[in-house]
């Protein structure tokens, strides 16, 4: 086909001026020859030209989707450096392994993982012990733990003040704004009926009971065969209110959280545990975090089971109502993560709220998180937080300030950030699989902490 078109092109003009006289003829003829020749050339430069530019939008679709795969997989890992050039006496910081070793043999804890930020960097992180008791296997700095509470501040209490800035929520608003059938509280001394807020569950001031079992639960709902989310947020929003003794002092309680991670996802219309992902754990390069760990990851993880248990929890949550009614996503626990993710986000909270560009709060929200609301003095707490004001046990003896905050988990993980002294002590142990008792966790996370603040040089 493409023959006979080429072959009628050039036969042509010789057709159409055969009759014409011969000088008219030879002048007509090249006019056509040279107009064919232009078309030629004309298409051959547009060709030419359309390659050109065929190839450079290619090229900027290229950069555009590379600038979106860097968006979507951020390389946001935190440097280790020697605690010496941080301002750390690296030497001092040796009695930490001392204090573990020892409460290792007592059985406190099979290992742990200790992590110390200076700034935007890490300036210890040491493994020790195994990751179970009877497990030959050693702890890592890699090791996966089950965060438990400490998962009320990395994503809930951060969810909710994200949905602030963003005028989403306010913190003095009434929970039945977002519950609608969530009751207050009656003050029976003074008469009062209070509303509970969002601020009363940030801050455990809610008067809401620290928990219920899986066992009271389902006696609550002695018709039902199996218990659910709806259940529990229904008993949680009709539970008898306790308040504290003293006005403005708080009980802390899981319910709170669970109700908060609710109106995240109320609010955002997102699970926790995306919302969490795209907000949190993605923006900030946190690559071994996660909610509900699949099969390679659990095998990872330190176990939370005590030892000698028949059945072994490993990269299951450790929580009953987060892992049996909440299906492992909740907002007071579910969280499992390693040393140096949390390592990341104690970084971003040193830093106003931002790391490597990405501003996950606002500075202001930051400010927030350290300082107790106005009001709430007696209640010791932050926006997510314990506020380490007076000597408290997980926060050790020495870092006791205006700007130091602290928060543990039941399985014998703890963070403490300073922002005075620009550090972060990070403690991860699964101490439920060990034998010792709860002052033992306690005096293991005091002494760590009071060690790594004698070791401050400036």
């Amino acid at each position: 086909m493409g023959g006979g078109w080429l072959c009628y092109f050039l036969v042509s003009p010789s057709l159409i001026v055969y009759n014409m006289r011969e000088r008219t003829r030879v002048a007509l003829s090249i006019t056509l020859w040279i107009g064919i020749l232009l078309g030629f050339v004309g298409a051959g430069i547009y060709g030419i030209t359309t390659m050109d530019s065929t190839a450079e939008v290619a090229q900027q679709e290229t950069i555009i989707t590379q600038e979106v795969l860097e968006r979507e997989t951020p390389d946001h890992g935190i440097a280790t450096v020697a605690p010496d050039s941080v301002g750390l006496d690296g030497k001092h910081l040796g009695y930490i392994a001392d204090v573990i070793e020892e409460h290792i043999a007592h059985g406190t804890t099979p290992g742990a993982v200790v992590t110390i930020v200076r700034g935007d960097k890490i300036a210890y992180c040491e493994a020790f012990g195994t990751r179970a008791m009877g497990d030959a296997t050693p702890m890592s700095p890699d090791t996966r733990f089950d965060l438990a509470s400490l998962t009320k501040p990395i994503v809930t209490a951060t969810a909710v003040l994200q949905l602030v800035e963003r005028g989403e929520l306010r913190l003095g608003e009434r929970v039945s704004n977002t519950i609608p059938d969530f009751e207050g509280w009656h003050d029976k001394q003074r008469n009062k009926r209070h509303d509970i807020r969002i601020i009363d569950l940030l801050t455990h001031t809610s008067a809401l009971p620290p928990y219920i079992s899986l066992e009271r639960l389902a006696k609550e709902y002695p018709e039902v065969d199996t218990l659910c989310v709806e259940h529990l947020m229904d008993y949680i929003a009709h539970c008898d209110r306790e308040l504290p003794k003293d006005e403005g002092a708080s009980r802390y309680s899981c319910l709170n959280y669970i109700t908060l991670g609710r109106i995240v996802e109320a609010v955002s219309s997102t699970s926790l545990d995306e919302y969490a992902m795209q907000n949190i754990i993605l923006p900030l390069g946190m690559r071994n975090t996660t909610y509900n760990p699949d099969e390679e990851y659990a095998a990872l993880c330190a176990p939370t089971t005590p030892h000698g248990a028949e059945a072994e929890m490993r990269g299951i949550v450790d929580d009953p109502l987060a892992r049996e009614i909440m299906g492992g996503i909740s907002g007071n626990a579910g969280l499992f993560s390693t040393a140096q993710d949390l390592a990341i986000y104690a970084a971003m909270m040193l830093n106003n709220g931002s790391w490597n560009g990405t501003q996950i709060l606002s500075p202001l929200s930051i400010d927030a998180l350290f300082n107790i609301p106005y009001g709430l003095e007696a209640s010791h707490r932050t926006l997510g937080w314990r506020a380490a004001r007076e000597v408290y046990d997980a926060a050790g003896d020495l870092l006791i300030g205006e700007q130091t905050i602290v928060h543990t988990g039941a399985t014998g993980t703890s963070m403490v950030i300073d922002r005075c002294h620009d550090m972060a002590i990070i403690i991860l142990t699964n101490r439920t699989n060990g034998t010792g008792t709860h002052s033992d966790i306690l005096d293991l996370r005091s002494k760590i902490c009071n060690i790594a603040a004698a070791a401050i040089q400036r």
